[in-house]
C-alpha cells in the first residue's frame, strides 16, 4: 500500500509543478501588464509611456497588452512603492525616473527601496540646461560662478524641486563650486520658464525637451551650460559643466525596470521587447517630438551609471542634513 500512496503524492507534486509553469508559460498574454508612472498624465514621462506601450506590447506577443497606469506625487515614490509591492509576476512594470529615484532615499525615508528594483533598459537621457535669457550679462558658467562667489546669492535660479535633475544640479554645482545661489523652487518646467521670461528669476535649470527651441521662445532664450558627460549632438556649441571646471553631472533619465523578485527570464523577454520597440520604425515615427533625447541601455549599462553617479549625490545628501536643507521625514 505505500508503492501507491507514494505515487499519488508524487503525482499530485508533478500535477502542481505543471500548473505553475503554465502560468508562468502564460505571461503576458493572460492579463494586462501595468506600465505605471509616477508623474500625472499629459507630462513628459506620460507621454514617452504611452508612446512606447503599444510598441513594447507588439514586440512581446500578438496578444499581449499593456495599460499605462498613472500614481503621481512624492517624486514618482508612490508609483514606486506600488511596483514594489505587486506580485513578483512580471505584470507591474515601473517608469522610474534618475535622479529622483535613487537620490531620494537619500535624504529622505522614502517606501521604496532603489535597490530591490532590477533595470530592464534606459530610453531616453534628458540633457540638464542651466537657461538663461539672452540678455542675460553671463556668456559662461565659469563667469557665473566667479560672480556669485564675489556676491553671494545675487543670482537666482529656478529648479523643479530637490529631487529633480534641476534641483540636484543646482544643488551640487553650489557644493563643488562654492557659489551661493539663490534657489527658487517651482513645481514645474512650464511655470518656472513663465518666471524666467517674465524676469522674475535670473535664470532656471530645464531639461532639453522643454527647451528644445531656446532663441525660437517667446522671450529669446539661451543655454549657458549643460550638465551631462559629453556634449549632446543637438548641442554641440555649448559647453558642459565639466568642461568649465566644474565636476556636476546630472542628466535626466528614463527607463523601465520591475522588482527583483520577478523572474529572470520575464526580465529578459522585456528588455529583448524594449530593445526591439526602440527600433521599431513606428516607434521611431511617434517619437520624433523627443527622438533627439532616445538614448537606449540595457539594464546592467544603466545600473552602472547610476553606481558611479551615487558618490556626488550622497556627499549632496550629507552637507544638506547637515545644514538642516533635508526635506522631513
Amino acid at each position: 500500500m505505500k508503492f501507491p500512496i507514494r505515487a499519488a503524492i508524487y503525482s499530485t507534486a508533478l500535477l502542481g509543478t505543471t500548473a505553475c509553469t503554465s502560468v508562468w508559460a502564460a505571461w503576458p498574454n493572460d492579463k494586462p501588464i501595468e506600465l505605471v508612472v509616477g508623474f500625472s498624465a499629459g507630462g513628459e514621462t506620460d507621454v514617452l509611456a504611452r508612446t512606447l506601450a503599444p510598441f513594447m506590447q507588439k514586440h512581446l506577443s500578438d496578444t499581449a497588452n499593456i495599460v499605462v497606469v498613472n500614481k503621481p506625487g512624492a517624486s514618482g515614490a508612490i508609483a514606486n512603492a506600488y511596483v514594489q509591492r505587486a506580485s513578483k509576476d512580471g505584470y507591474t512594470v515601473a517608469m522610474v525616473n534618475t535622479p529622483p529615484m535613487n537620490f531620494m532615499p537619500l535624504v529622505q525615508s522614502t517606501p521604496y527601496d532603489p535597490d530591490q528594483f532590477a533595470l530592464i533598459g534606459r530610453v531616453v537621457s534628458d540633457p540638464t540646461l542651466l537657461v538663461v535669457r539672452d540678455d542675460s550679462p553671463y556668456k559662461t558658467l565659469k563667469e557665473l560662478v566667479a560672480a556669485v562667489k564675489a556676491k553671494p546669492e545675487s543670482v537666482s535660479i529656478g529648479q523643479n524641486g530637490l529631487g529633480s535633475n534641476g534641483g540636484v544640479a543646482l544643488n551640487i554645482l553650489m557644493l563643488e563650486s562654492g557659489a551661493s545661489f539663490t534657489e527658487v523652487p517651482f513645481a514645474g518646467t512650464g511655470q518656472s520658464k513663465v518666471a524666467l521670461m517674465g524676469g522674475h528669476v535670473d535664470m532656471i535649470f530645464a531639461s532639453h525637451t522643454a527647451v528644445p527651441n531656446p532663441a525660437g521662445e517667446q522671450k529669446k532664450l539661451r543655454i549657458l551650460g549643460q550638465f551631462v558627460e559629453e556634449r549632446a549632438p543637438m548641442l554641440p556649441n555649448v559647453p558642459t559643466a565639466k568642461e568649465e571646471g566644474f565636476d556636476v553631472v546630472v542628466p535626466s533619465d528614463r527607463g523601465l525596470a520591475v522588482d527583483k523578485g520577478v523572474p529572470t527570464d520575464v526580465r529578459d523577454k522585456l528588455q529583448a521587447a524594449l530593445e526591439a520597440a526602440l527600433k521599431d520604425p513606428g516607434f521611431l515615427e511617434a517619437a520624433k517630438s523627443f527622438s533627439a533625447i532616445l538614448a537606449y541601455k540595457p539594464g546592467p549599462a544603466w545600473q552602472k551609471d547610476i553606481d558611479d553617479a551615487k558618490a556626488p549625490l550622497t556627499k549632496l545628501a550629507a552637507e544638506l542634513k547637515q545644514n538642516g536643507r533635508a526635506p522631513a521625514q
